[in-house]
């Protein structure tokens, strides 16, 4: 019981939000951790770590994911435990029951760790997997560092945590839901599955890019269209926590859609 409680504390749903179901479903929670633990995640955000990593995005992008943060002998201890709860099968029970009313029914149950693991550690015999990783985006003028897209229809679901620095007084970089003008058929996966524009419609949420804001959403359609808005005078890198629940790849999708490449 002591355990249990332990583990959830690093819930970012420990708030019991209300999914909002417009233009899908989502969740927003400000201050979505308790501030002592907000801060000790913040003050100990394995920077160096995750710079050392290969970039993607065409260099802009560096993620370090659950595989590199469950190591045993990964430090700091505070960040192990955090992904070890954000890729378990508790937490993905927590998510499950949040969204089960857009979920497809193969998920209506409960998980244990014979289901699903962390991506990179889980054995092939697990169907679900989980991942958790801490992100860095380079500050970069030119254009937004995410154009309006779907993800992966492996998907189930997405989480995306902010951290910006205290010293961060760039304007932008925030996340932004999408309308849509006729149901997304197909994307362009040249430009990590954007939307084209005849089916994009306008942004009608921003989530401020703000510490300790989490926005998380349901995966169910194809129209689940977001972006990040461009920032303004940045001299930081843009600071994120994303965690994912997917399918294990070839074994089910959440829709089909056709990817131009």
């Amino acid at each position: 019981m002591i355990e249990s409680i332990i583990k959830t504390m690093y819930s970012l749903l420990q708030k019991r939000p209300q999914v909002q179901s417009e233009p899908y479903p989502h969740v927003v929670i400000e201050e979505a951790l308790p501030w002592d633990l907000y801060e000790e995640l913040e003050n100990t955000f394995p920077e160096k770590q995750i710079l050392d990593t290969q970039p993607f995005d065409d260099g802009i992008c560096y993620r370090m994911k659950a595989n590199i943060m469950l190591d045993q002998k990964f430090q700091p201890e505070i960040w192990r435990k955090f992904t070890e709860y954000h890729t378990s099968a508790e937490w993905f029970n927590e998510v499950n029951e949040l969204f089960k009313d857009y979920m497809p029914k193969v998920l209506h149950k409960k998980f244990t760790t014979n289901d699903l693991g962390a991506r990179g550690w889980a054995d092939k015999n697990k169907n679900i997997w989980t991942d958790c990783q801490t992100v860095m985006h380079k500050p970069i003028t030119e254009t937004t560092s995410r154009t309006p897209h779907i993800d992966n229809p492996m998907e189930m679901w997405a989480g995306l945590m902010y951290m910006p620095y205290k010293n961060d007084e760039s304007i932008g970089g925030e996340f932004q839901l999408h309308n849509v003008k006729n149901k997304v058929s197909k994307v362009d996966m040249t430009k990590g599955r954007q939307v084209f524009d005849e089916d994009l419609g306008p942004v009608v949420k921003t989530i401020p890019y703000k510490r300790n804001t989490f926005v998380m959403f349901a995966n169910n359609s194809t129209n689940t269209v977001h972006s990040v808005s461009k920032r303004i005078s940045p001299t930081t890198y843009r600071r994120s926590v994303n965690i994912i629940g997917e399918f294990k790849r070839g074994f089910a999708k959440m829709y089909e859609v056709q990817e131009i490449r």
